[in-house]
């Protein structure tokens, strides 16, 4: 069963997101800020994807995303961010970074999953 991490200072935003990933096969662990999103991540370790909020105190997605592509262990962990920033330069910044999508909020369930499966990481159909 593949494991998810969901890192976002929301917990409305990460329990519909564990619905989406639950229903999806996963099995997932939550972190409310990218520091605590590095701790779970080794804790759990291995994680096969990760759903990535921009805006979080004190450590916010950009910092998080650097610190998991400059580790060896974890540069190849597929990244999707899920935010209500909706700026070129973050879809940018984040696509420099190394991530495997970027979602606006607030997202369609449907989006979510479909891109989720486009990943190749679940069975489960997505509509």
């Amino acid at each position: 069963m593949p494991k998810a991490l969901i890192v976002d200072d929301s917990g409305a935003s990460r329990a519909l997101l564990k619905g989406i990933l639950v229903q999806q096969g996963f099995t997932v662990c939550e972190a409310q800020d990218g520091e605590s999103g590095l701790r779970t991540l080794l804790a759990e370790w291995p994680i096969d994807l990760v759903l990535l909020d921009w805006h979080m105190e004190p450590m916010n997605g950009p910092a998080f995303l650097r610190e998991l592509r400059d580790d060896p262990r974890t540069v190849g962990v597929p990244v999707i961010v899920i935010t209500a920033e909706a700026s070129r330069s973050a879809v940018v910044d984040a696509a420099t970074i190394g991530v495997q999508g970027y979602i606006i909020k607030p997202f369609d369930r449907q989006l979510v999953a479909r891109r989720i499966a486009a990943l190749g990481l679940t069975a489960s159909d997505p509509s």
